[in-house]
């Protein structure tokens, strides 16, 4: 084995003060760089933690997506829309219709969109792995087509309309597999205007097939992210005071 051996030699007075400024000048970097990377640590960790206690304030519910953000491209609104379009499409078979007796329905993006209904009802329903939940806990639209107390002749008549109906509510609770949600309030959004229709035959409605007309809705909506396989239940409740009216039902869902 080749050994190379180092050694320092004399170098005379100012060769030994030259060593000396070398050998402060690389302790004082290195005592630098140290600190540096102790006080990038802490950073980081005071950004990890606060990120960390921000998101849980602002999400006390996980598996619901928080209020204000999207979800696979769109906003609590905008699925509020797609949920009527969709449900409004179905045609009356038999005196059924997800909007009369509660149920489930296929929307987009693998996405399931619930309907609940009243009478303290229990519908069991059986998704796919990866499908995720829309469930309104209670939600009202109001259109130009429909008399009142759903009509509205533009835009901020229907705002009004949806909002005022939606301001009449009380009772609202939801519950996720016993646990209860926390701050439904903050679930509460309006969706943009929308279009819906071209309506089928024996629409719920019971307006022309073809019928289109705008709309806007209100209400309190929650959109899970995919469940577990297995067994799952979801109980949604909530009273509509102008009308006597309340809503109450129970999904037991599976996940397989």
């Amino acid at each position: 084995m080749n050994t190379k051996k180092i050694t320092m030699k004399p170098q005379g007075h100012h060769g030994l003060q030259t060593n000396g400024r070398n050998m402060k000048s690389l302790n004082t970097t290195l005592s630098a760089l140290a600190l540096k990377s102790a006080l990038t640590a802490t950073v980081l960790a005071l950004l990890v933690a606060a990120s960390t206690a921000q998101g849980t304030e602002r999400n006390p519910n996980p598996g619901i997506i928080p209020p204000g953000s999207t979800y696979r491209g769109q906003s609590y609104g905008e699925w509020g829309a797609q949920w009527w379009k969709t449900i409004f499409s179905i045609p009356v078979v038999d005196g059924y219709h997800p909007l009369i007796s509660g149920g489930a329905f296929e929307g987009e993006k693998k996405v399931v969109f619930l309907a609940a209904a009243a009478g303290g009802v229990t519908i069991d329903v059986t998704i796919r792995p990866g499908a995720s939940l829309f469930v309104p806990v209670l939600n009202l639209e109001c259109s130009v087509l429909e008399p009142d107390p759903f009509h509205g002749d533009d835009y901020a008549e229907m705002r009004a309309c949806a909002n005022g109906h939606i301001d009449h509510t009380s009772g609202l609770i939801a519950v996720i597999d016993g646990v209860p949600v926390q701050d439904l309030a903050a679930y509460r959004v309006e969706s943009p205007l929308f279009e819906f229709g071209p309506l089928p035959a024996d629409n719920v409605l019971g307006a022309p097939a073809g019928t289109t007309s705008p709309a806007v809705d209100a209400g309190v909506y929650l959109m899970l992210t995919p469940l577990r396989p297995g067994s799952h239940t979801i109980h949604v409740s909530g009273t509509f005071d102008e009308f006597n009216v309340t809503i109450d039902t129970t999904f037991n869902i599976t996940v397989e």
